[in-house]
């Protein structure tokens, strides 16, 4: 709460008077600085205003620079002119130089005290001004007082010590505001722009808080005084109002005009003549006006219920002749209780009425329990009104929205969940039964009734009592209900109540007096009603006869906010056929694209279509009659539940289409298709499915014509976020490859897919020469691009909802069923309940209390944050697996068989090197000579067999091992071919061909996800391999073996074998029972 300015000071009698003559006076707009509309919305008047007095002015380009900082000279420039300072004496800072354009001005703020330097000896003239320093010289210059709470400000921690009384003062006055974001900013540098506005708000400040002579006096009613002044009033606390023999309650300002004044006061006397006066003088009169009598006083709500120690408020609202007033009318309200009890004693008072005829008391219980409260027109206690208000230690009974949102689609349900608590306790309480109606059902004629149900019960209280019913709900151990409200072209709003417990009376009868609680109003209608569809042709005016022809259409729904509406039924026809513009028919059908024939029967000529994800649908037409023509209709029904029914009627949703006509096929240029491996037309494929592109001539319908294309390039640009191989070469996202055929390609189709199944799409175009089938002539096109997208089905979609099977702590990552781990770092958590989750160690706990785990909700935002949302307990599956990830074999493959390795091999006889000095024997080029006195660190000299053995396997560039069999020296290699060597430098000799083996390659696929990674080492049958591979989804994982790898038919054991002794360390159980191992 702000203690406004109560009082000022002026540092100079010229000061004054400059301030009221110049600065306050609106006077016509004469200048203008080039920049204006650069200034914010905020702070154009008061720039304005400066200018216009000539306090301010543009730079030498005529620009006002509104968001350059203010520096201290600039300030002083300002205040001096504003006010008309003059200065009187030199200045004595030494960076403030005679003749400097700032010099006078400064001379003139420090002469009347306004601003002191930054030291004895400087000004600092070119230093920006900050926002608390700002606020010091405006509220000491102006002597403004004031007391303000800055908590209220997110950046109140920043306002440094001695500035704190002054920003106090300045928004206590109104001088200071926050920004948008709640904040101060107290020592950032102030704007020009922001320091016109807070010099313009205090000068308004100071001249308001004496307004000029009041230009209207009106009595309103009885006790209610309006007094109309020129100036809007901003301090009326400090005005002294007086009304001579009539008593003023209250004085304050008008919330609709500032301007205005408000005085409450006694009743005054009718047609008497009173004076008002301010401060002393007389600024207007009035005539009394007579006490208003209401004719009718009712409460505003019959039950309310309060919390123990906090104020409840009561409403009454009254009803007066046809143009009186209804301000200002006393209404009295009594609450009994017992006198001789200090906790619920009677209470009694007075309040007046607002402008709607509404006055409010409020008193508070410190004991629970109900008060029959009775409101009634003070001095006429004929005119009342009875209710209660219901006291507990907690709210009683209340209600919220499980299904959100106030318009419901007909025959939809909305569901709502009421808590009770006990009065005495506040705890919630179980086995307790209330009623659940509408309040427009109750003591109303049939006639009158909404189609509207709640569990499936017509609630209603006629008045005429011969139909009276409430569906019950009972609490649960939380002390809580729910009900499921449905309804038809209709407007409720849902009561809960407490059951009837009069003796001989219906326990489901509705009574002002029960404890109570009502929820928002609830409307059921045709949603679809204020939905809009947009119906476009795919491709040109001129369609080819025939139903493996045709016009393609798209329709495309948007709700009443303009999102997309996916799920919708649309009913489709032909205009012609309606008679709804056009009287003609038309011989045109519906097609089944997908098989490409006609439709028969009704759905020739009408079908319904159903929107996507991206509220969009197709359909197509055609005609086997040349020159015929037809018109598509689409509209939504809102009359009936299934949306299906063949009528449009007036005022539902519908779109009518451009008109086709149907020609013989014609050429009509080319495109490109894409195929899946079946041959079929497709524009998705799964999980690494390769995509055909052709490029293909095609008639008016955009149909192939069979013709044999003699040359084409295609350029394909990849449009996704991960590589894709475009004939066997990698091209990366934001990249495109141009292959041609005859050339790189060799057949004119082109084979795209992405690489490791991961998601991706393209564009592609091509152009090319194919022969004419009209003519054989040759036909230069070029084709209408195409796009393709490539997808995983195990890859986890943007609002996906599904159960979690798995949760690996580790990497961070949960799975839902059948799809790859996904990660939840950074995510936020949310319980069943909407509760949000802490953690993700709160999340994980929250799964494990379900049975059979939950299925969650998976969302990302634009801005990329995730989030899990358990939506519900999932009914099979089995508890969720925390860090413990168990899987079944279900398939073994050899993908690439094993062999052992042939070597390379040769056999030299020990003699013939040995027989004399300067012997020798060359291996791959590298020789080694015979020497009796060789040493161990002659590398290429030996001693006998054994040194020769011994450096021919040490030589790092010699790849051949040797090895000795008696007085033999045998040489080998593993490799493919043959390796060279001579004896005593003689003809060159080749050894025998080698042959390398191939290791062998396992591919194993499991039911769920193992926690496995690409080296780990794994045991097979017994025999250890190490993972070459793992799929993104670690349910397929390829292993290699060394050699010939597994052999036999079956596998019988799996395990990974990464920890110490050969067990398993990452948590995985692996079932496998007896699997073939197919080769």
């Amino acid at each position: 709460m702000a203690k406004q300015n109560k009082g000022r000071k002026f540092f100079a009698a010229s000061a004054t008077a400059a301030l009221v003559a110049s600065a306050i006076v609106p006077v016509a707009s004469a200048a203008q600085v080039n920049d204006y509309n650069k200034i914010s919305g905020y702070a154009k008047e008061a720039v304005q205003a400066l200018v216009d007095q000539g306090v301010i002015q543009g730079d030498t380009n005529g620009n006002f620079n509104p968001l350059n900082t203010v520096t201290r000279a600039q300030a002083a420039e300002i205040f001096t002119k504003a006010l008309e300072l003059e200065a009187n004496g030199d200045v004595n800072f030494k960076d403030v130089k005679a003749g400097a354009w700032y010099y006078n001005s400064i001379a003139a703020v420090v002469a009347n005290g306004i601003f002191e330097g930054v030291s004895a000896t400087e000004f600092a003239p070119n230093k920006s001004l900050t926002r608390s320093e700002a606020a010091k010289i405006l509220v000491e210059a102006f002597g403004l007082e004031g007391e303000a709470d800055l908590s209220q400000f997110a950046d109140a921690s920043q306002v440094k010590p001695w500035a704190k009384k002054y920003l106090e003062i300045a928004v206590a006055n109104g001088v200071f505001e926050g920004t948008d974001a709640n904040k101060l900013n107290p020592n950032n540098s102030i704007t020009r722009q922001d320091f016109a506005l807070v010099f313009k708000r205090t000068v308004d400040k100071v001249e308001g808080e004496t307004p000029e002579e009041a230009a209207f006096v009106k009595a309103i009613n009885n006790t209610t005084v309006e007094v109309t002044f020129e100036e809007e009033v901003t301090n009326v606390q400090a005005l002294n109002f007086k009304i001579e023999g009539l008593e003023i309650k209250n004085a304050s300002v008008k919330q609709t005009n500032k301007k205005v004044v408000v005085l409450t006061t006694e009743a005054q006397t009718a047609d008497k003549e009173y004076v008002l006066t301010l401060d002393g003088e007389t600024i207007g009169g009035f005539k009394g006006v007579a006490a208003v009598v209401p004719t009718k006083v009712e409460l505003v709500s019959s039950a309310v219920q309060g919390k123990l120690g906090q104020e409840v408020k009561v409403q009454a609202k009254v009803t007066v002749a046809e143009g009186q007033s209804k301000a200002g009318i006393p209404v009295t309200f009594t609450v009994p209780g017992n006198n001789n009890d200090g906790v619920v004693p009677t209470l009694t008072g007075e309040a007046l009425t607002n402008e709607e005829g509404i006055a409010t008391y409020s008193y508070t219980r410190y004991k629970e329990g109900t008060d029959e409260v009775t409101a009634y027109a003070t001095g006429d206690r004929s005119k009342f009104s009875l209710g209660y208000v219901f006291w507990g230690v907690d709210t009683i009974l209340s209600i919220e929205e499980v299904t959100t949102g106030a318009t419901i689609n007909n025959g939809a349900n909305k569901t709502y969940k009421v808590t009770y608590k006990n009065p005495k306790t506040g705890k919630p309480e179980a086995n307790k039964t209330f009623n659940v109606g509408f309040v427009e059902n109750m003591n109303v004629t049939s006639d009158k009734v909404a189609n509207a149900t709640v569990n499936g019960v017509k609630a209603l209280q006629l008045s005429n009592n011969t139909a009276l019913d409430a569906a019950q709900v009972t609490t649960d151990s939380k002390g809580e209900a729910t009900f499921t409200v449905s309804g038809t072209n209709a407007e409720v709003t849902p009561v809960v109540y407490a059951v009837n417990t009069t003796v001989g009376e219906n326990a489901k009868a509705y009574k002002t007096s029960a404890l109570q609680v009502t929820a928002s109003k609830v409307k059921f209608a045709a949603v679809q009603a204020d939905y809009t569809l947009e119906l476009t042709r795919t491709g040109g005016e001129v369609a080819a006869t025939g139903q493996d022809n045709g016009r393609e259409y798209k329709v495309v729904v948007k709700d009443k906010d303009g999102k997309l509406a996916k799920n919708e039924v649309v009913n489709v026809a032909f205009n012609e056929d309606l008679d709804r513009v056009i009287s003609t028919v038309t011989d045109a059908k519906f097609i089944d694209a997908d098989n490409e024939v006609y439709y028969t029967g009704t759905k020739a000529k009408q079908i319904t279509v159903k929107t996507d994800e991206k509220g969009e649908a197709t359909f197509v037409i055609g005609s086997d009659k040349v020159n015929d023509y037809a018109t598509p209709v689409a509209w939504i029904d809102i009359n009936t539940s299934n949306a299906k029914e063949a009528t449009l009627d007036e005022g539902e949703p519908k779109a009518v289409a451009p008109i086709s006509y149907f020609q013989k096929a014609y050429l009509d240029g080319a495109s490109i298709k894409s195929y899946n491996t079946v041959g079929k037309k497709e524009t998705k494929f799964e999980d690494g499915a390769v995509a055909t592109f052709k490029a293909q001539l095609v008639n008016q319908s955009d149909k192939v014509i069979s013709a044999t294309i003699k040359s084409v390039s295609y350029t394909v640009w990849n449009t996704g976020s991960n590589d894709i191989d475009v004939a066997g070469k990698v091209v990366s996202p934001n990249r495109s490859i141009t292959l041609s055929y005859p050339g790189e390609l060799s057949s004119s189709d082109l084979q795209v897919k992405a690489i490791d199944g991961k998601p991706s799409s393209v564009r592609v175009i091509a152009t090319g020469i194919a022969i004419n089938p009209t003519d054989s002539k040759d036909y230069a096109f070029t084709a209408k691009e195409a796009t393709a997208t490539f997808t995983s089905s195990s890859e986890v979609a943007n609002n996906h909802v599904g159960r979690i099977g798995s949760v690996n702590t580790t990497d961070k990552t949960l799975t839902f069923d059948g799809k790859k781990p996904i990660s939840y770092k950074d995510a936020k958590f949310v319980a069943e309940n909407n509760a949000p989750l802490a953690d993700a160690d709160a999340f994980i706990a929250e799964l494990k209390k379900y049975a059979n785990s939950a299925e969650v909700h998976y969302s990302k935002d634009a801005d990329g944050v995730v989030t899990f949302k358990i939506v519900r307990a999932a009914t099979t599956g089995g508890a969720v697996t925390v860090d413990a990830f168990n899987s079944t074999l279900t398939t073994a493959a050899v993908t690439v068989a094993g062999s052992a390795t042939t070597p390379a091999v040769a056999t030299v006889d020990s003699a013939l090197i040995t027989a004399a000095y300067g012997n020798t024997i060359t291996v791959n080029g590298v020789t080694f000579t015979y020497h009796a006195d060789a040493r161990p660190s002659d590398a290429n000299l030996f001693t006998g067999l054994a040194d020769l053995v011994y450096k021919i396997n040490l030589n790092s560039t010699v790849k051949v091992k040797a090895s000795a069999t008696g007085t033999t020296l045998n040489l080998s290699e593993d490799k493919d071919g043959t390796f060279n060597y001579a004896v005593n430098g003689g003809t060159q000799l080749t050894s025998t061909v080698g042959v390398l083996g191939q290791d062998q390659q396992v591919t194993f696929t499991f039911s769920d996800a193992l926690n496995i990674a690409t080296g780990d080492k794994v045991t097979v049958n017994g025999l250890q391999g190490t993972v070459a591979s793992v799929s993104n989804a670690k349910k397929t994982v390829v292993v290699k073996f060394s050699a010939l790898g597994l052999t036999g038919t079956t596998v019988t054991s799996f395990a990974v074998t990464n920890g110490a002794s050969g067990t398993d360390n990452k948590g995985n159980t692996v079932t496998v029972g007896t699997v073939n191992l197919t080769r």
